[in-house]
């Protein structure tokens, strides 16, 4: 019991400078200006509400989808139920 706990890490918080991610510069430098930082986030918004747009779509396109085929089944199910009705 003593040596997991000896492994875990100590509760402090790494600082917000410790936080943020580097960016690195094609010489391999760490490059972190806030403009280029803001900038890096905005484009990954940018593709993530895009992203967001295209599933969006995508689950319109299936539940279509999905409503088609429900209605397909009830229509085959009613049709059974009147032949079978017919029947007897």
């Amino acid at each position: 019991m003593a040596r997991r706990r000896a492994s875990k890490a100590s509760g402090k918080s790494a600082s917000a400078a410790a936080r943020a991610p580097r960016v690195k510069a094609k010489g391999g430098s760490a490059v972190g200006t806030l403009a280029e930082r803001l900038a890096a986030v905005e484009g990954e918004r940018n593709a993530l509400r895009e992203e967001l747009e295209r599933s969006r779509s995508r689950v319109r396109v299936l539940e279509e989808s999905h409503a088609r085929v429900r209605d397909r089944i009830a229509w085959a199910l009613d049709s059974l139920h009147n032949i079978l009705e017919g029947k007897g």
